[in-house]
């Protein structure tokens, strides 16, 4: 799986007849059990093709124009839902959520959008409701991607 996101990431774009490679894929390096308000800014880099993507404030800014896959993945902590929304400059374009129960632990949240950008817009991860997420330092399962379509 990991090898198929890495290849579509450094997927290759024409503009202008000037070839540009973009995409990303960033992943939390902690879990987090409070977790509850503001950007989720995914520290890890693990392909940022293009640095669109700025880990210290965990937003992705379009270094061109084009349409683009957007995957977000939110892992539940244990027993705690989470609700977020992926942001596109300042409006919720969509929203995945990681539900649980007690005897339901530890689910994912994924959710895609495909969006048209220009030079400069700008997309993030930004919590919604509840609180918390899990992540494994070796193995991210909270991620953030991104490639051309």
């Amino acid at each position: 799986m990991w090898n198929i996101l890495v290849h579509l990431i450094a997927g290759y774009v024409s503009n202008n007849n000037v070839s540009t490679r973009i995409g990303f894929t960033v992943s939390a390096t902690s879990p987090s059990n409070t977790w509850n308000s503001g950007t989720l800014v995914f520290p890890k880099v693990i392909t940022n093709v293009g640095n669109g993507y700025n880990p210290s404030d965990g937003v992705f800014t379009a270094p061109m124009a084009g349409g683009i896959r957007l995957l977000v993945n939110i892992q539940s902590y244990d027993t705690l839902a989470i609700y977020v929304d992926m942001v596109f400059i300042g409006t919720p374009k969509v929203r995945t959520m990681a539900e649980t129960s007690l005897n339901d632990h530890d689910d994912a949240g994924p959710n895609l959008a495909v969006l048209s950008l220009k030079t400069g817009d700008r997309v993030w991860i930004k919590h919604n409701a509840r609180a918390g997420y899990y992540t494994f330092s070796d193995g991210p399962v909270t991620t953030f991607s991104a490639f051309p379509i």
